[in-house]
């Protein structure tokens, strides 16, 4: 099971997916610390507002007048009151960096001179465990302490300010605002954000991945002789190029094919006339044996040369692929050899389904599959041919996906281990282990190997564990 894409477009996909995400939640955490620290202002703007202009309403007011206005100010969640003493007492006028900070915008917004004169405490949440600072800490090292409190961490703030008839106003204040929540709206726009993300990316990546996958069908069917016209050479540059040195490989390849076409022919038609001719003159010989070798060595060489420029031109690849009946293809095979074996005493039979359709080259098929029948009767007395369908997981004789395997078996003596690859080589004969009274060229397994492998199969030899030899065709989807 594959966690990561294993194509183009889903990685590009999943890339542009991550990357968004990546990018929605920094934003999200910036934008959440950009609203804290708003709503932090706008606190401290209220409070030092509000004590500032209280103090100078009451520095300029009678005290019928002080106690009109201070009831005027006082509001839920506020405690104002004037009395001799400061209800903030302690050795110094602030203790954590926060009530530093209070204590210093609000000198200046007043014009306080004295620090003694305003005295700020804070109540901290109980959640967030900070010891105060020690009194005897020097106050521009007490300043960079504790700068992660914030006003939403504070349950209150009182402050004491001395006016100027030298009575303390005290303020008390819970009115302290957090930030809202994610707002639905927000959570919205960028659920919609991440939507277009993902249908853009996803038009963007077919784009890119769709010519890379006919570049990749298009190689598929030229290793199987499936040649085609000139791939359009579009998307991004890299892509681009790659097609155009495909396009160039196959226009060399189409040429190199047919100038070898054009030259086997020449050499075909170039020596079948001397052979011709020797065969003529043969008859003319008047000694009846040596007559009769001359023209058993001319109708070899004829076999060999006929043999020869069939493997080389590949006749595989000159036919196209059509949907075939498989099935009916390998039966009426085994009923031909059937027929020719009756009098023998060759065996020939075939198990398999009776129906198959298949996209494949019969006529090379049946050329190949004619091969290794025909071998199975020469040197192991019978041929066992069974059809295979193969499914998804099915795996007999090794190999898995869709597909079909045609499996033939014999009874002969085998093939040595070290040997069952070097029989597909051309002309290769094994005089130890094969019998040389049917003759043959030695090209028989190489042709029809050629033709499995232009089809994208498998042509493998191995010997069965009660006798005789398998030849196991597995032929792709």
């Amino acid at each position: 099971m594959h966690r990561w894409p294993d194509t183009i477009a889903g990685r590009t996909l999943a890339l542009l997916i991550g990357m968004t995400l990546v990018m929605l939640v920094g934003s999200a955490v910036l934008l959440h610390d950009e609203r804290r620290d708003r709503f932090e202002e706008r606190n401290l703007f209220y409070l030092l507002d509000q004590v500032t202009t209280l103090v100078l309403l009451l520095n300029d007011a009678g005290q019928t007048g002080r106690e009109r206005i201070i009831a005027r100010f006082a509001r839920l969640g506020d405690e104002i009151t004037l009395t001799d003493q400061p209800a903030i007492t302690g050795p110094r006028p602030w203790r954590y960096a926060v009530e530093h900070l209070i204590h210093h915008k609000l000198r200046a917004a007043m014009g306080v001179e004295e620090r003694a004169g305003l005295r700020v405490a804070v109540e901290l949440d109980p959640r967030h465990k900070v010891q105060p600072l020690p009194p005897d800490l020097p106050p521009e090292q007490a300043k960079r302490l504790h700068q992660d409190i914030r006003t939403g961490d504070v349950r209150s703030i009182a402050v004491s300010v001395r006016l100027h008839d030298g009575r303390w106003l005290n303020i008390r204040t819970t009115r302290l605002e957090e930030p809202p929540p994610w707002a639905g709206k927000t959570l919205q726009l960028l659920g919609l954000l991440l939507m277009v993300v993902i249908a853009g990316g996803l038009v963007i990546a077919r784009r890119i991945a769709r010519p890379m996958a006919r570049l990749a069908e298009a190689s598929n069917r030229l290793g199987l002789g499936q040649a085609e016209a000139h791939l359009a050479e579009e998307g991004p540059r890299e892509i681009r190029q790659t097609i155009h040195a495909f396009n160039l490989m196959q226009e060399r390849l189409q040429r190199h094919i047919r100038d070898r076409s054009r030259m086997l022919a020449a050499v075909s038609h170039d020596l079948r006339t001397p052979i011709t001719a020797l065969r003529l003159r043969a008859e003319y010989i008047d000694d009846t044996e040596i007559r009769e070798r001359t023209l058993a060595t001319l109708a070899e060489m004829e076999a060999i040369l006929s043999a020869t420029l069939a493997f080389a031109r590949d006749e595989a690849a000159d036919e196209r692929a059509r949907a075939t009946d498989l099935a009916a293809l390998v039966q009426s095979l085994v009923d031909d050899y059937a027929d020719l074996e009756a009098d023998r005493g060759g065996a020939v039979s075939y198990q398999g389904p009776d129906r198959s359709i298949f996209q494949c080259r019969p006529v090379a098929l049946r050329r190949a599959l004619s091969n290794l029948i025909d071998n199975a009767l020469k040197y192991g007395g019978a041929a066992r041919v069974q059809l295979l369908e193969l499914g998804r997981d099915q795996k007999p004789g090794g190999g898995g996906g869709r597909g079909r395997l045609i499996l033939i078996d014999d009874d002969g003596p085998g093939i040595p281990e070290a040997d069952l690859e070097r029989v597909f080589e051309p002309f290769l004969r094994l005089e130890t282990s094969r019998s040389r009274e049917t003759g043959g060229t030695g090209l028989g397994l190489a042709v029809a190997r050629t033709i499995v492998h232009a089809h994208g199969g498998t042509l493998r030899l191995s010997n069965r564990p009660g006798g005789g030899l398998r030849a196991a065709v597995r032929l792709p989807a």
